[in-house]
């Protein structure tokens, strides 16, 4: 926390004069919060990097307030917005010609920033974030201008899609990344990615819910004024940022940056939107948000992030874990006669499961089973079936008993194991990091072990 204010507080006169010297159209007062917001997402990372990240988030702002504006005295037409969007475009594919415009100029130095530090695997994803920003900045602009001469509205599909990329959350993440010193990273994206986009539409839900009187008045169409209740919209926004959460589980537990950025930006927005409109703040404490009944993310206390992590198996294995892919068999073993036991402590909980294959006897039932995960209670009681109904539900599937805990030794070290009540069947845990669990169930009969692994459910989640 302290690092979070202290780089926000550095960085607010650097931020202000930035906006004064390019004259952007964005209320200075809300320069506190810009900061405070880019110094949370990554409190390990210096000031300089945060202010880059800060400058960029008025830029966004600045953007939608220059497409929201009315056309001023002598503006060639009704598709100057579209004009200056194309300008825009044509900056980040390179094509910097020295504009008059404010925001091309503030835009050019941005991307200069990012290029001068970013990583070049990474800038490509961020600069295709960015035009999808302007496509859908756009998007919003026509649809607004449509619906305001009773034009047909937009379908809430193609509004969500456009949505998730004008809300800017996509942009902010992936510029992160670009900066972050952490090896590996690209092979990471395509888990990364899936969460960020899931969480990016769920925050245009919320946005959309805390907004909508202000966005009706302003004549614009919002996903509730396309047809969702607001329960439906809460509904669809909480599943979102659980799905991103639980994609992430595995990279934050291994302590990647990337993750860890991405989790804090989705937890800081899910309570910003719960408590206030960040369009309009406004001194008092707004209400509820519409629709939620569910309890808001907690913030997870974070230490600095492993920008350098460990490779080898281990490592491999986290990413296996963490993209639901496959590993070899003989590896995982040489692994598990590796790792450390753990005792019955330890795993008290809700973990999430998963297999290294798909194709085996045993990964076919549990895909069947819909299987989810593992509850330890306490030594005695053991759900060891928790699984998904077909609306999504977690229930303890228990037609095939219950278990316990006990010690047990299994190639040569004592560790607690789970042993079915009703079942031939032992499962067998080492740790891989605090929060994942590298699994063999050995099962009386079976030749063949087969294995899989565990990451804990944090408690919010857990309760759900």
């Amino acid at each position: 926390m302290a690092d979070t204010c202290s780089a926000a507080l550095q960085n607010m006169p650097r931020l202000e004069n930035w906006l004064e010297k390019h004259g952007l159209p964005v209320d200075t007062a809300l320069v506190p919060l810009m900061c405070l917001q880019t110094a949370f997402f990554t409190p390990w990372l210096p000031p300089d990097t945060c202010l880059r990240m800060s400058r960029l988030t008025v830029w966004l702002m600045a953007i939608d307030n220059v497409l929201d504006a009315p056309a001023a005295p002598g503006c060639p037409g009704p598709d100057w917005p579209a004009a200056r969007v194309e300008d825009w475009h044509r900056i980040l594919d390179g094509h910097d010609g020295g504009s008059d415009d404010p925001v091309a100029r503030a835009l050019a130095e941005i991307i200069r920033d990012v290029d001068g530090d970013g990583r070049p695997e990474l800038l490509a994803v961020w600069r295709e974030s960015m035009h999808q920003t302007l496509t859908g900045m756009r998007y919003e602009h026509e649809t607004s201008r449509t619906a305001a001469a009773g034009g047909t509205l937009p379908g809430l599909t193609d509004y969500l899609r456009h949505g998730a990329w004008s809300i800017g959350v996509e942009q902010q993440v992936t510029a992160l990344w670009a900066l972050l010193d952490e090896p590996g990273l690209a092979g990471r994206l395509p888990v990364l990615r899936t969460a960020l986009h899931a969480a990016a539409t769920a925050i245009r839900l919320l946005n959309d819910l805390r907004g909508h009187h202000r966005e009706q008045a302003e004549g614009k169409p919002d996903a509730l004024a396309l047809g969702l209740t607001e329960r439906e919209a809460y509904e669809r926004a909480d599943a979102g940022l659980e799905s991103c959460l639980r994609a992430l589980a595995p990279l934050t537990a291994a302590g990647y940056g990337s993750a860890v950025a991405l989790e804090r930006v989705v937890i800081w927005h899910a309570r910003m939107y719960h408590r206030f409109d960040p369009v309009r703040p406004g001194p008092a404490a707004a209400p509820p948000l519409p629709g939620s009944t569910a309890p808001v993310p907690s913030v997870p206390s974070v230490s600095r992030p492993k920008e350098a992590p460990p490779m080898g198996t281990e490592q491999e294995v986290l990413d296996a874990v963490a993209s639901g892919g496959t590993y070899d068999t003989a590896e995982l073993a040489a692994l598990f006669d590796r790792l450390a036991p753990v005792d019955t402590a330890f795993l008290i909980g809700t973990w999430r499961g998963g297999a290294f294959e798909h194709t085996g006897e045993n990964a076919e039932l549990l895909t069947k089973m819909r299987w989810y995960g593992k509850r330890f209670v306490d030594a005695d009681h053991v759900e060891p079936l928790l699984c998904r109904d077909e609306g999504g539900a977690v229930y303890s599937y228990t037609e095939s008993g219950l278990a316990s805990l006990r010690e047990v030794v299994h190639r040569g070290k004592q560790s607690a194991a789970m042993v079915y009540d009703q079942l031939p069947v032992i499962d067998h845990f080492r740790r891989l990091t605090d929060d994942v669990l590298l699994c063999v169930m050995d099962k009386k009969g079976d030749p063949e072990d087969f294995y899989f692994h565990l990451t804990r459910v944090p408690e919010p989640e857990a309760g759900a």
